[in-house]
């Protein structure tokens, strides 16, 4: 059931980041019920609510708890455990799974799997812990934070035998059940979740009152069909946007995302620089006729690039003065982003140019989008950190804002096949040394006869050996059969073949063999945005 050698162990407490689950027919109903109900989750803002909710018909308001999500299989005389699909993250041996299982063998379960939400009691200062602080107890936690999880009982999946997905157009019943298995006693360490039955139109009352008493939000289900709508209070940044990407859209051209950013306080008679610090990237809520304009107010405010940066598609971002201030929505910051804190670059702008001072830890706004221009509002009250940060400290980067040293290329070489498709790799370093990314790996891979024939994407990295990696993973995905290597083949020469930046070919090139490039472990993406 359980892969015994992946777990750490701390007293009771065992934690399995990944790999945890050794059964397959758990995982797939698992992830298959993750998949049809659990992510297909309808969320809708505070103000949708009167418009989506207008009517007298009762449904389920259940208060949204601020945790993880995951998977509770219990087994009479058996295994009995938390675990995360696809991943296979488990936990198990602490106070609040040891409820919930007393209170299974009290009802006479035999065996069952439920949703429930993994969560944490308020901080000391009222706040909530959220995602994050979960993942960290749950990887790092003293005994005393582990003993303080609680969970919250949201879904039956399988019950002794009985399989309880088709179920959920009768989400009344699986309420009912929840409650005689678990009991509602918010004070107790396992319980089902806090809700109750309602009037549609009493929806958006019932929303206040449970962000007023420090909930995530609700959650609504109806009792006769599947339907599950989650709102959550929405949070506004005002930040300065510090560049963009812009591209093709709809058969249009124009801005497909905004890179923002927060300044550090500074005194006005400060004579250092301003510091800003990198907030969010986005594309999301800009309308057509946006992206086109914003085109046209962002072009003339063009400056030098502090650093190589690309959106996704590896196109690049155009640095900008911070002038333009918007207005972004989200659901929620997050310090933490899966085991890793978030980390974003910290930039000094003076005598009308930026500098790059490395990256450090900064809040994520979830889900942001943009949601308007802020022309009513000046750089130096609008787009403050203090949105963010309860105590900002101006960054103290003077001594990583000296000249980088130069940048080399350590690695290039070119795969061609016949004279339409081309594949470039290049390393190189970047001079940066510890206040940045030392280390880019840049893969460009061009194809005459695509719908969009050049491609590039880039990697980064501390260390040498994680460049090495970086280009295997490009190098055993890109070349593929029929690619040889220029130099190595008698190959078009280089003028004839589109974006190739190569030597001259050698008087007598070596016979022509493929060559298939040996797969290496699949290495998680690094990137400075």
């Amino acid at each position: 059931m359980l892969h015994e050698d992946r777990f750490q162990t701390r007293g009771r407490y065992r934690f399995a980041s990944t790999g945890g689950v050794a059964d397959p027919t758990l995982m797939h109903i698992a992830e298959e019920f993750e998949n049809t109900v659990s992510r297909k989750f309808v969320s809708l803002t505070p103000g949708d609510l009167p418009r989506r909710f207008s009517g007298s018909e009762e449904v389920l308001c259940l208060t949204k708890v601020d945790g993880e999500g995951v998977l509770f299989y219990y087994e009479d005389g058996g295994p009995a455990f938390l675990f995360s699909p696809p991943s296979g993250r488990a936990r198990l041996g602490f106070p609040a799974l040891d409820e919930a299982i007393a209170k299974l063998k009290k009802a006479n379960v035999r065996k069952g799997l439920f949703r429930v939400e993994l969560h944490l009691p308020p901080m000391p200062d009222g706040r909530r812990s959220g995602v994050s602080e979960v993942v960290r107890v749950s990887a790092n936690g003293s005994a005393e934070e582990i003993a303080s999880f609680r969970l919250a009982l949201l879904d039956a999946v399988m019950l002794d035998g009985r399989d309880l997905r088709p179920q959920q157009a009768d989400f009344g019943a699986t309420w009912e059940l929840l409650g005689r298995l678990f009991g509602t006693d918010e004070k107790d360490l396992c319980h089902r979740v806090p809700g109750r039955l309602c009037r549609e139109a009493e929806l958006p009352e019932e929303f206040q009152k449970a962000i007023g008493a420090g909930g995530e939000g609700i959650v609504v289900r109806r009792l006769q069909r599947a339907e599950v709508i989650k709102t959550k209070p929405q949070r506004s940044v005002d930040a300065v946007v510090i560049g963009y990407v812009e591209g093709e859209f709809e058969g249009k051209y124009g801005v497909t995302s905004l890179l923002t950013a927060l300044n550090y306080p500074r005194e006005a008679a400060a004579s250092g620089p301003l510091w800003l610090q990198a907030f969010a990237r986005v594309g999301a809520g800009l309308t057509d006729d946006q992206r086109t304009a914003l085109l046209g107010t962002l072009g003339p405010l063009k400056v030098d690039a502090p650093l190589s940066m690309t959106d996704p598609e590896g196109r690049p971002v155009h640095f900008v003065r911070p002038e333009l201030l918007v207005e972004l929505a989200g659901e929620d910051l997050v310090t933490i982003v899966g085991r890793a804190e978030n980390k974003t670059q910290i930039l000094a702008w003076e005598e009308g140019g930026y500098r790059f001072g490395g990256l450090g830890t900064f809040p994520r706004l979830t889900f942001a989008r943009f949601t308007a221009l802020r022309d009513d509002k000046s750089l130096a009250h609008g787009a403050r950190v203090e949105q963010v940060l309860s105590q900002p400290v101006t960054p103290d980067r003077g001594a990583q804002l000296a000249p980088a040293a130069e940048a080399r290329v350590l690695r290039r070489e070119v795969y061609v096949k016949g004279t339409e498709m081309l594949r470039k790799l290049v390393v190189a370093e970047t001079g940066a040394g510890e206040a940045g990314f030392p280390f880019v790996v840049t893969w460009t891979d061009y194809s005459s006869k695509r719908a969009e024939p050049l491609k590039v994407a880039t990697g980064f990295a501390r260390t040498p050996e994680r460049a090495e990696a970086l280009a295997a993973q490009f190098l055993a995905e890109g070349v593929t059969r029929g690619f040889v290597k220029y130099g190595e083949a008698a190959a078009q020469p280089a003028e004839s073949v589109p974006g190739a930046e190569v030597p001259p070919a050698p008087a007598k090139p070596a016979k022509p063999r493929a060559r298939k490039a040996k797969a290496e472990p699949t290495p998680s993406e690094e990137s400075a945005a």
